[in-house]
């Protein structure tokens, strides 16, 4: 996604969205980010159809910036 490689510290999680975006499907994507690009993640790397989440207790350990792991 960015040619960062500092130490992941956030999982966003892509999903796709059902109902017209009332209700989610699907994880499509994992991307993994630093602090600093955390927002760049969600904002930018994520893009439409999919919709961001901020994956909470997730474990990013072994991962770093900008990598990204199809879900399927």
């Amino acid at each position: 996604m960015g040619t960062c490689t500092e130490p992941a510290t956030v999982l966003i999680e892509a999903r796709s969205q059902i109902d017209g975006g009332l209700a989610y499907g699907a994880l499509e994507t994992r991307v993994y980010a630093c602090d600093e690009h955390a927002r760049t993640a969600r904002t930018e790397w994520v893009r439409p159809p999919l919709t961001p989440f901020t994956a909470i207790a997730e474990p990013v350990a072994s991962h770093q910036c900008g990598d990204a792991v199809d879900a399927h």
